[in-house]
């Protein structure tokens, strides 16, 4: 379960205002600011719906010690789930050096 601290962080680190989130979680501005400040960080279904725009937007939420035996919960910025990171063959880079002499596919 994400906290209304990690919805506040995340929102930050996007450079979103209250309403901007809100809006595009489709809740009430007050809603939003309830559960930032901690006051309804119980109501799963607003919680979900502010999830789903932020994790769009490229955030990872990390859970109680998810990651470290003492790391508490956070959050992350990644690339968004909207954003392609494949490339094609123009963009592809071969070092000569790797070509040569280097195993079957490095440096591609």
């Amino acid at each position: 379960m994400i906290t209304g601290r990690q919805i506040a962080a995340a929102r930050v680190l996007l450079g979103l205002t209250q309403e901007e989130l809100a809006r595009r979680a489709k809740l009430a501005a007050e809603a939003l600011q309830s559960i930032e400040t901690g006051g309804n960080d119980g109501d799963e279904a607003a919680l979900t719906a502010l999830r789903s725009p932020l994790e769009d937007a490229g955030i990872s939420f990390i859970d109680e010690r998810a990651t470290s035996a003492a790391g508490g919960v956070g959050i992350r910025l990644s690339v968004p789930s909207t954003t392609t990171v494949d490339t094609d063959s123009q963009e592809t880079v071969q070092y000569p050096e790797m070509a040569e002499n280097g195993p079957f596919g490095a440096g591609g």
